[in-house]
């Protein structure tokens, strides 16, 4: 669509009366605003009815000379620009917009803004850009006592950390957000609900399905148990308050948890309904009726339909630009191939994943570039001021750090790991999970759950010897990573750190309660990914019957001579 230059809007008399002024403005911040509304409900049915829409709103917005406005528009028309898969244009207004809030002291949108650079970031392949963003946004909402914006951060964290497979802490953001919805305004109520119980639903089912993989029946079946409550509860707010895009997930959910159960009519038949609900709706920016329509396809063997829903979704990926899921399509199809011994046709399509993920990187590299770019020629003498360089050591530093514990997360363990590639003698891997957490988040609160966490982890690094790797792995669970000069050295060590925690005064700040932590580990002469990947394994097994065998212990137990 080719833009029309327009006329610059007529300005009032110097002498016109203020209150005729005022309306003036007002009238026009209102048909921003409208504007605006009516291109953020069509952005999930129509991208080529929402982006004029946007622009209307923008040049409302400007016209009336009102800066909140303008950014609130500008963050909205990005959102539109990357469903686009015009990501760099979107990168370009959300600067402007950061560039806008800072100028007029708009710090209460910055949030706003911070949320939608975390979508284009994600959508981008950019899962550390996006959590960052999300962090500081959420600080923001926080800073400005703003429970919305807050309320919405904690969505946005719940989803990234569960399409990144931090399942733990998808839920602990959601748990966040349930505690906040009574304090929300009610018009915003019903819609945080169903986003809190949806997210929730897809959480279960991915447990579940982890569990699956695993082999441990008793950690799927209530995982399905709670997915199921879940998709319960958001069919009753959803007879309350209807929501095409939630029902259309809900929907998606449920054939996926049929089909873990083995009942592929069921799963047929909730599948069929998610893609009635994405034709009635005719969004785009959802892939997930066609996705789940294709592993129904594939259980009952019907692989050609299967072929022609992943299809569909590649194609809505692609258009979109959106990597992420256009890797995930590509590697089901690939398994696909492969299941029909078609191992050319598979290994083709490995390639063409592995080449638009380059692509994808380069592409994101130079948005990356020309953001930086754009910011420094809006704001260059605040650039010179703290130099791109405190930018980059500010990202690197948050890319590797968890941000609650002050622990390594787990790209800085991967790294540091890495930095181990060449150090003599055997290496301890244990697994640290806090017994019975949940208890802690439901006699008190879930920032009190935060502190716990992070008194644990204060207490895990003032026990460990010089040398260590200490990280949050995710959730309540730490791992330490340590050279040893002989594998006898680590049960002794787990064990006392165990009895760390065990024997740390918790009074103070959970009084009636104590913690323990259960315990897993091995030790691995490997340094390689291979060898590295088979040690987590084994310590997370070790992990699990420490569990098993009644909480508070080690697996493998300290031998008692004699």
């Amino acid at each position: 669509m080719k833009a029309v230059r327009r006329s610059e809007p007529v300005s009032p008399p110097s002498d016109a009366p203020p209150h005729l002024v005022g309306a003036l403005t007002a009238a026009r911040t209102e048909t921003a605003r409208a504007y605006l509304a009516l291109a953020r409900h069509y952005r999930d049915h129509s991208l080529a009815v929402a982006f004029p829409l946007a622009l209307e709103a923008l040049e409302a917005a400007l016209s009336a000379e009102a800066p909140d406005m303008t950014v609130e528009v500008l963050a909205g028309l990005s959102f539109i620009e990357v469903a686009q898969g015009r990501q760099e244009q979107a990168f370009e207004h959300l600067a402007l917009a950061l560039d806008l809030a800072h100028e007029h002291g708009l710090r209460h949108l910055e949030s706003q803004v911070r949320n939608s650079r975390a979508f284009a970031r994600l959508t981008a392949g950019d899962a550390v850009g996006a959590r960052r963003d999300l962090l500081d946004a959420r600080t923001l909402a926080l800073a400005a006592g703003d429970r919305v914006d807050v309320a919405h951060t904690y969505v946005n964290l719940a989803y990234l950390e569960n399409v990144t497979g931090q399942y733990e802490e998808a839920l602990h953001q959601l748990n966040l957000l349930e505690e906040q919805l009574p304090s929300l305004p009610e018009d915003e109520q019903p819609s945080m609900r169903l986003y809190l119980l949806e997210n929730r639903a897809h959480i279960h089912l991915n447990l579940a399905r982890q569990a699956r993989e695993r082999g441990r029946p008793e950690a799927e079946a209530e995982a399905r148990a709670r997915a199921h409550a879940a998709l319960e509860a958001i069919r009753g707010e959803l007879r309350e308050h209807p929501a095409g895009l939630i029902a259309l997930l809900t929907e998606t959910h449920a054939a996926r948890l049929a089909l873990l159960e083995g009942n592929l009519d069921r799963a047929q038949r909730h599948a069929e309904a998610a893609l009635e609900h994405h034709a009635r709706l005719g969004q785009q920016a959802y892939l997930d009726a066609h996705l789940a329509m294709a592993e129904v396809s594939v259980a009952r063997g019907e692989l050609s339909r299967a072929h022609e829903h992943y299809r569909a979704a590649l194609d809505s990926a692609l258009g979109q630009s959106r990597h992420r899921e256009t890797q995930e399509v590509l590697q089901a199809i690939a398994r696909l191939h492969e299941q029909q011994g078609n191992l050319p046709a598979a290994l083709e399509t490995y390639r063409d994943a592995l080449e638009r993920a380059q692509h994808a990187l380069a592409r994101l590299a130079h948005i990356e570039q020309r953001h930086e770019d754009l910011i420094r020629e809006l704001r260059q003498a605040r650039a010179e001021a703290t130099g791109w360089q405190d930018s980059v050591r500010r990202a690197e530093a948050q890319a590797r750090q968890d941000p609650l514990t002050g622990l390594l997360n787990r790209r800085g363990l991967q790294d540091g790991l890495a930095g181990l590639e060449d150090t003599p003698g055997p290496l301890l891997l244990a697994l640290f999970d806090i017994d019975d957490f949940k208890s802690v988040n439901d006699s008190h609160s879930h920032l009190t759950g935060d502190a716990a966490l992070q008194a644990v982890a204060a207490r895990l690094r003032a026990l460990s010897p010089a040398g260590s790797l200490l990280a949050r792995y995710g959730g309540e669970e730490f791992v330490l990573a340590l050279p040893l000069k002989d594998p006898a050295e680590a049960p002794p060590l787990v064990e006392a750190l165990r009895k760390g925690i065990e024997t740390h005064d918790w009074t103070g700040l959970l009084p009636g309660m104590a913690l323990t932590v259960s315990a897993g580990y091995t030790v691995t002469g490997g340094r390689d990914e291979e060898a590295l990947r088979a040690a987590f394994e084994q310590a997370d097994d070790h992990l699990y019957r420490a569990k098993r065998a009644g909480r508070n212990r080690i697996y493998p137990p300290v031998q008692v001579p004699g």
